[in-house]
């Protein structure tokens, strides 16, 4: 008995070791989606997840709302594939800001990094525009990671 405490409580240091540091608990994604990025945003009790299909890897969704209830998924029915957008702005290689884009209608749903540092999530297109900021410490590389990824599978540049 001695010894399975101890394998178990092996097993258990070792799965904390090998955990991303963001809380997927609170990611958006199906059990049959991976999450790329999960952060819950500032001031709000709404969190934002980027999602990768297990089934079909060049699939990659926006999720926006509560671990009880995703409010907004994209792309659906009514709106375009997503697509990625690199920007350098000034005269230093490490000035630049990557962006994944989910567009409905005329509705622009972007989450972009600047220098993989942090994250802002914005709704343009709307009589109000939105920004917020994300919390995670990670969420800077992990939206780089995802944009990699998505580069890597020939998803549009805007």
């Amino acid at each position: 008995m001695r010894k399975f405490k101890r394998l178990l409580r092996a097993a258990a240091t070792a799965m904390s070791v090998c955990l991303p540091a963001v809380a997927w608990a609170d990611s958006l994604c199906a059990a049959d989606e991976k999450p790329l990025m999960t952060s819950k945003l500032e001031k709000s009790d709404k969190f934002v997840s980027l999602c990768q299909a297990k089934g079909d890897s060049k699939k990659i969704y926006y999720k926006f709302g509560t671990p009880q209830k995703v409010e907004i998924t994209l792309p659906n029915a009514k709106s375009a594939q997503p697509s990625i957008h690199f920007e350098q702005f000034g005269t230093s290689e490490t000035q630049w800001m990557k962006s994944i884009r989910f567009p409905l209608g005329k509705v622009v749903y972007s989450l972009t990094t600047w220098q993989g540092l942090s994250v802002t999530l914005a709704v343009d297109g709307t009589k109000k525009p939105l920004q917020m900021n994300c919390e995670a410490e990670t969420a800077g590389a992990d939206l780089q990671d995802a944009y990699d990824i998505m580069e890597k599978f020939g998803f549009k540049r805007k």
